[in-house]
């Protein structure tokens, strides 16, 4: 399953936290990790775990449709990568109820599920996963082959009643893991008897002996189980929760609701209607679904959409309970059973059904709170309450039930890409502020909850003052029925929204940048005898054609790049080239590992890399040949795992091996081997910083080549580097007052209003000796670049002359620094100018130099 950007985003943070949490304090890994998750508001100061100050912490918080199951089962292989010293690692998956396990264990033991594909990607199939009542099962050999991952509920590991614990029990099933243990093992110990002073052969004994990676799912609902005292039983590697409402976590990243909309994983804004009575809430869910289920008909999509009914407990003075309402249903809404399915603790309709196959037939279904978290079917879009919305508790894990967008892909036709509550209270108002209530405690900001309520009136009407598009250039279509889409591309159905206009017949909007064979055929497909939209197309197609940037009209600024010849062919330099050029050789280099030491303690040892140190315990050799799956290890063996863990993409396997070899045997003259396997992470890393130390070091001798007896020149035509109509990404688009007249497309990248380089936007745009520019947006697909020692540089903007001529601009404002990697992108511009004969200008535009940036164009092109 493709990630969404946000959660790309999330796993690039738990990566930093991870690495950097190896080798510096965790302070200093939580800040780094908060430069990549940007967690808002709700970064603080770093708190580590109650008792284990050595054990790093972080939240990743999702708000509920998040995807946060998918995204705990990519971070165990990121936890391997990055800190977890071992191969195959222990992980211990906590969840809040037996209902979330069952679903969570399910989904992971299931062959194809995107969950058991994440992990079987990363450790190459070698997974094994078991819920805690077959920990029983589990045999050492299987634990040093293959990543384990245990799934259980937090009251299992509860420490208030530790004897009532079977976690906590000697068990005889597992005594073979203990069978090699070193004297001194930090475990729980029998008290008395014939075995005192013995370890317990218990499951929690045997996760300490393995420290696990601890994955806490909803860990707002652990604050007061999960304590120190319980994590310190189990000695974790590191502890990693995902929730929607963080209570005193260390957030690294924070993902919005509006995120999520506009990754098509949620149904928003929710339509809310407010009813006198739980038979009027029934009354209108029944309908609500009935009429999203004619659209689904003609949407081509397979959904089915389903009500999702909360009843109230069976207690004294309680109406709506379960059987009152499946009778209600049947008798006055006239709902065949058939149709309808209980979720209770004692009734378990849904168990077994696959609420997705086309066969099911399941529309309604209800529940109290049985379903929370441990029940998901995106084509549950109507949530009607028979309890108050306002009481919280599982209201607002019911209602995420209903937000989730089927497919994560969003529909033509409008209405089901929302959902629906139904609520019994005295008004409106109070509904709204219930339900604006329960969005926050699933993880939106107050801001957004607010702006997801829209109040729904009783005849479902399509609201017109809501445009789908931001720019309405053509008229809604207005049908009398709704256009069967069976038959209609993936093309076609992108370019519509389909909703009902509120006066009995069908609003047809549609998507102003679809391309113009997609938009005749669409309005090919809903002409009818009545109405057709063929001549308002038309005509828009030529209105549009003449609004078009001048890239969308053809236009193309095509710039050169620097070339070498090299054995009779002409090559593009790239960082690469010039590290290449500068004699990288792995072969003939020096094998130290500068700063790479060890420091012996009575039971510690450092791997101490350019400052960054990394702590292990020592224990003894053997034990730790063992828990590293480490028998058989020898120079050759670490060698070959070193090479696949740190392979370089610009050395030919053969010699990085032999490196690493080479680099292996210095070093293991210095710390015995065994202590060295155990250390293979760190040494992995110092390989790593190394390497890239020479690389840079390479690189810098192919710069001043270039600079100097090298003699480039210009890649032009199909090897320059060309702006068009093909792409442009402005990242952040400009969204101030300003519009500029010369710019090559509609929209301008990263440029802040009244900023620095907005000015010199501004100056450039006005400039009467500029043709054509571009804001050039920094490494994106289509960005202009030029190599470095060690990357590219971007320079800012990009432009034509009227008299022909290119003229590259780097602007440097009040903050910058002379620094040697700004003296070396001064140098490969000026080269570029200078091989070019004048052709290509570079200016290297600042802030209080020479007057203002138009002066300094002026200076440049003359």
């Amino acid at each position: 399953m493709e990630l969404k950007d946000y959660q790309r985003r999330a796993l690039d943070a738990l990566r930093t936290f991870l690495d950097q949490a190896a080798i510096r304090d965790h302070a200093a890994a939580y800040a780094a990790a908060c430069a990549v998750g940007e967690p808002g508001a709700y970064g603080a100061a770093y708190r580590p775990l109650a008792g284990l100050l050595g054990v790093p912490h972080c939240c990743l918080r999702l708000p509920t449709g998040g995807g946060k199951t998918l995204l705990a089962a990519h971070a165990i292989g990121i936890a391997r990568d990055t800190y977890l010293a071992r191969r195959y690692p222990v992980v211990l998956w906590l969840v809040t109820s037996s209902a979330i396990a069952d679903q969570t264990l399910g989904a992971l033991k299931k062959i194809g599920h995107p969950y058991r594909q994440a992990l079987e990607a990363q450790f190459g199939g070698a997974v094994r996963i078991y819920g805690i009542d077959e920990r029983r099962h589990l045999r050492p050999q299987d634990m040093a082959d293959a990543a384990t991952v245990i799934v259980a509920t937090v009251q299992s590991f509860r420490v208030n009643n530790v004897a009532d614990r079977n976690v906590y029990r000697d068990d005889e099933e597992l005594e073979p893991h203990f069978a090699a243990l070193p004297a001194g093992s930090d475990l729980a110990r029998h008290d008395n008897g014939p075995r005192r002073g013995t370890p317990i052969a218990s499951f929690a004994n045997l996760l300490k002996l393995h420290r696990p990676l601890v994955i806490v799912d909803e860990a707002h609902n652990f604050t007061s189980t999960l304590s120190g005292e319980t994590f310190g039983r189990l000695a974790p590697a590191a502890v990693v929760e995902f929730t929607a409402t963080p209570v005193r976590s260390n957030v690294i990243v924070s993902a919005t609701a509006a995120e999520l909309k506009a990754a098509d994983m949620i149904k928003l804004p929710i339509h809310l209607s407010q009813h006198g009575s739980w038979q009027a809430a029934i009354a209108h869910a029944v309908d609500n679904r009935a009429w999203l289920e004619g659209i689904a008909a003609r949407d081509g999509g397979g959904i089915r959409p389903i009500a999702l009914y909360q009843a109230q407990p069976a207690r004294e003075g309680a109406e709506a309970t379960v059987d009152v309402v499946k009778r209600h249903l049947i008798e006055d809404c006239r709902i065949p059973s058939d149709r309808i399915a209980v979720a209770t603790g004692n009734q378990r309709e849904l168990d077994g059904i696959d609420l997705f196959d086309p066969a099911c037939i399941i529309e309604h279904v209800i529940t109290v709170d049985a379903l929370k978290e441990g029940w998901d079917c995106s084509f549950a879009y109507v949530f009607c309450s028979l309890a108050s919305i306002r009481s919280g508790g599982a209201v607002e894990q019911l209602l995420g039930r209903v937000l989730r967008m089927p497919f994560a892909t969003r529909r033509s036709s409008e209405e089901l890409n929302r959902a629906y509550a139904h609520v019994s209270e005295r008004n409106f108002f109070e509904a709204a502020e219930g339900l604006k209530d329960r969005l926050t405690e699933m993880g939106f900001d107050e801001r957004t909850a607010l702006e997801a309520i829209v109040e729904q009136p009783e005849t479902f009407d399509w609201c017109g003052d809501q445009p789908l598009f931001t720019r309405p250039e053509l008229p809604v279509l207005c049908v009398q029925e709704r256009p069967d889409q069976s038959g209609w591309t993936p093309e076609m159905v992108s370019a519509t929204r389909i909703a009902d206009d509120g006066a009995g017949g069908i609003a047809i909007t549609f998507d102003t940048t679809a391309p113009d064979a997609v938009l005749r055929d669409v309005a090919a497909a809903v002409s009818a005898s009545e109405t057709t939209p063929m001549a308002a197309i038309e005509a828009f197609i030529v209105q549009r054609a003449a609004a078009l940037s001048p890239a969308e009209q053809g236009e193309v600024l095509t710039l050169p790049r620097l070339a070498i010849e090299r054995d009779g062919q002409l090559e593009i330099v790239f960082p690469e080239t010039l590290v290449d050029v500068g004699g990288w050789n792995l072969a003939a280099v020096d094998t130290s590992l500068p700063g790479f030491a060890l420091t012996d303690r009575p039971d510690t040892f450092e791997m101490d890399v350019d400052g960054d140190q990394v702590v292990y315990t020592r224990i003894d050799a053997a034990a730790e040949l063992a828990l590293d799956d480490a028998t058989d290890w020898d120079v050759a063996a670490l060698s070959r795992w070193l090479d696949r863990t740190t392979r370089q993409r610009d050395v030919a396997q053969p010699i990085f091996l032999e490196y690493c070899r080479r680099v292996v045997e210095r070093v293991a003259e210095h710390i015995p081997l065994a202590q060295l396997v155990r250390g293979k992470y760190a040494l992995r890393r110092a390989i790593m910083a190394r390497v890239g130390q020479l690389r840079h070091e390479a690189g810098a001798r192919g710069v001043q080549l270039l600079l100097g007896d090298i003699a480039p020149v210009l890649a032009l035509g199909d090897n320059g580097f060309s702006f068009s109509k093909a792409g442009y990404d402005p990242r952040t688009p400009y969204s101030g007052p300003w519009r500029p007249r010369k710019h090559l497309f509609s929209q301008v990248g990263d440029l802040k209003h009244g900023g620095e380089e907005w000015m010199a936007a501004v100056q450039i745009d006005d400039h009467t000796a500029i043709h054509r520019w571009v804001r050039n947006v920094d490494r994106t697909a289509w960005s202009y670049a030029l190599p470095t020692a060690t990357d590219f540089f971007y320079p800012d903007f990009v432009a034509e002359l009227k008299d022909g001529r290119k003229l590259i601009i780097e602007y440097k404002g009040a903050d910058r620094k002379d620094s040697a990697e700004n003296l070396e992108k001064k140098n490969i511009g000026a080269r570029l100018q200078e091989v070019s004969d004048g052709h290509v200008l570079f200016l290297w535009a600042e802030l209080e130099r020479d007057g203002n940036v138009s002066r300094q164009i002026d200076m440049a092109i003359r």
